[in-house]
């Protein structure tokens, strides 16, 4: 029986999570999806919202992964890819615990031979299969991804609410558009995408709020041009935080004072040198606490917002990323506060549909018109067409990749996955592998040298991308904001969106309709190594149940909108998880220069090896799909220069 205060969180209510519960047999006993022999050092996890630094014990966590884990997945074609899969975790389980050390005596061999194998489906894989067509009409390719549907963090959730279906991002959301060049890498124009959107406007109550396109700009970098709201303890709401709201905070007077100097501050006025290879020589907090002098109530204040677009915060990540993200204390050009940001419904998974339009353009019914690619649903049969030039063959997780003889020698590279619980073997001439950094280390068995060690500086950490489906969102007209930040408790931030029209049609607008809440969580641990921050944000996802996660959500959502009417039991319609192990790449000092005159890092994984080249937007230490298109083109166009 539910307790009084489930029941007052509605946690006894029948929701998203009851009506489309997940029914995987996958169960894992097991560890960290791509991680290595460090990940047993693990213990129960914890956000560095709460405040707390947990320990990790020395013996193993005994993980259980079930369908209470994973929760519900809404409807559509992406109901069963929301964030890591359980099958996904149990087989990379496998590969960390040396179940491919050795070649699968049991694998069966497809006969395939092709010219290019590309390992992952993402934003990257995807771009280098664009490429691969453009620069090789007539070769043929195939690309393996692990998800039951492409597109890696640029997927979508799907839930509908009476009578509208919502989408919202399961992770990768903005965009902005690139000039018209006819560029190879001019993509509206060779995909077919249009450049300029509509968006619904807001009605009803709602009619006079300013609402954020899509779940980043308003954080920091447009702020100013949307309905933001801070939330404190005994103080409730604070609009213009910076101007006339400043003196509300519960900010001390010292801290207030010191604001204004923290927002003027420039790197060059302190730098000796080069002002970028200087402050990629620091992290963020040895720049804000120990350069500018600044409290460490300013650095807290930032920790969330840059962990939110990198993964960890100020004690971990290079200064330099300060500069390009143009945070304050950096001296801002303001590079972002005109630039048109734009997300589409289901965030990102528009550029990933566009992308699969392209290469196989019977995947996606209709022609490139903007309704007919979102809207569409996906005909998975014309993915892996036998007389296809290109084929995507989907829950299929590459386990071990290495060249067939010496790498100078060889011919042929020998790919080997998993699918439906089966091992297959496949060839090619060349490998473009568009995967992160802690599968590539595990799974290229004739990985360089230089290059095992540049993964080394590799670290990851973890999002929680969660999605909740509004009844309706009068309780947001009421207090007068769009989004929404705060200090303490679960997460740090969250928003509505307006939504985009796409033939003709979109979400509604009106404070007594449906909406999609999203908020992102960041998992990082201050006082932690980077090391130890990525082990322990993964702990969490992978101990707390969907449930727990739940009763976070909720409780969060009453402390900051209980005032104002929101109640949990009748407004919240329902609830999709969306776990990343290894959503950001989190680059410390020397990451982007290099330390003590040395290679940077990414430098040294972009040589290829062989037949094999690596493209993946961590090379660029900021993971977004410009990024991650150019890694990928960049890898086929090395291996079509040189073996094919």
């Amino acid at each position: 029986m539910a307790s009084r205060r489930d029941r007052e969180l509605g946690m006894d209510g029948r929701i998203t999570r009851r009506d489309f519960f997940y029914g995987s047999a996958a169960l894992l006993g097991g560890a960290m999806i791509g991680c290595g022999p460090e990940a047993r050092e693990t213990g129960s996890g914890g956000s560095a919202t709460v405040g707390s630094i947990p320990t990790i014990p020395d013996q193993d966590y005994p993980f259980d992964i079930g369908p209470d884990w994973y929760g519900p997945g809404g409807v559509g074609d992406y109901a069963s890819s929301h964030g890591n899969t359980p099958e996904i975790i149990q087989v990379a389980h496998q590969v960390r615990a040396g179940a491919f050390d050795e070649p699968p005596a049991s694998a069966t061999d497809t006969g395939e031979t092709y010219d290019l194998i590309i390992v992952g489906g993402g934003i990257a894989g995807l771009s280098a299969a664009h490429h691969f067509q453009r620069l090789y009409p007539s070769g043929r390719a195939l690309l393996l991804d692990n998800h039951p549907i492409f597109g890696g963090e640029a997927k979508r959730n799907e839930i509908e609410v009476s009578g509208h279906r919502l989408a919202a991002p399961q992770g990768s959301n903005d965009f902005g558009v690139l000039p018209e060049t006819g560029d190879p890498d001019d993509y509206f124009t060779s995909l077919g995408m249009p450049r300029s959107f509509e968006y619904r406007e807001p009605q009803g109550a709602g009619a006079g709020l300013r609402i954020p396109l899509d779940n980043y700009s308003f954080m920091h970098w447009q702020e100013s041009q949307f309905s933001v709201g801070h939330h404190f303890d005994r103080v409730g709401w604070v609009q213009d935080r910076w101007d006339s709201g400043l003196a509300r905070t519960p900010w001390s007077e010292a801290v207030r004072a010191r604001v204004a100097e923290w927002r003027s501050a420039t790197p060059e006025a302190h730098a000796s040198g080069g002002v970028e290879t200087w402050l990629d020589g620091m992290t963020m907090k040895d720049y804000y606490e120990g350069v500018l002098g600044l409290p460490p109530e300013i650095t807290a204040y930032v920790d969330p917002i840059l962990a939110s677009i990198i993964g960890l915060g100020c004690d971990a990540i290079s200064a330099w990323w300060g500069k390009h993200f143009e945070l304050p204390g950096f001296g801002s050009v303001d590079r972002y506060a005109d630039l048109d940001i734009h997300c589409f419904p289901g965030g990102n998974t528009g550029l990933a549909r566009y992308f699969v339009k392209d290469v196989i353009p019977d995947a996606i019914p209709g022609t490139t018109a903007l309704g007919d690619v979102l809207n569409g649903p996906v005909a998975f049969g014309e993915l892996d067409r036998r007389d296809a030039p290109l084929r995507m063959r989907l829950g299929s997780m590459v386990v071990r990749v290495e060249h067939e003889g010496a790498r100078s020698e060889a011919e042929t590279v020998r790919v080997t996955y998993v699918k439906d619980g089966q091992a297959y073997v496949t060839r090619a001439r060349g490998v473009v592998m568009a995967s992160g950094g802690w599968v590539n280390r595990r799974v290229l068995r004739d990985l360089p040298a230089s290059h095992t060690e540049a993964y080394q500086s590799f670290g990851h950490s973890s999002v929680l991308v969660a999605n909740v489906a509004l009844t309706n969102w009068r309780f947001l007209a009421r207090a007068g904001v769009a989004a929404c930040m705060w200090n303490g408790g679960f997460g740090f931030a969250c928003n509505i969106r307006r939504p985009m029209v796409a033939g003709g049609r979109s979400a509604p607008l009106d404070p007594d309709q449906p909406v999609v809440m999203t908020f992102y969580v960041p998992l990082f641990f201050p006082g932690r190594t980077a090391r130890e921050q990525g082990i322990l944000g993964r702990t969490e996802l992978l101990t707390t149940s969907f449930a727990e996660y739940e009763r976070r959500t909720r409780e969060q959502m009453v402390r900051l909108f209980g005032d104002d009417g929101f109640d949990p039991r009748t407004d919240i319609a329902g609830i999709v998880l969306n776990r990343w192990g290894h959503a950001y790449i989190n680059p410390g000092p020397g990451f982007m220069y290099g330390m003590n005159g040395g290679t940077a890092p990414p430098d040294v994984i972009r040589e290829p090896f062989g037949r094999i080249a690596i493209g993946h937007s961590e090379l660029r230490g900021h993971q977004n799909w410009t990024g991650a298109a150019a890694e990928g083109r960049r890898a086929v166009e090395a291996l079509v220069e040189t073996v094919l």
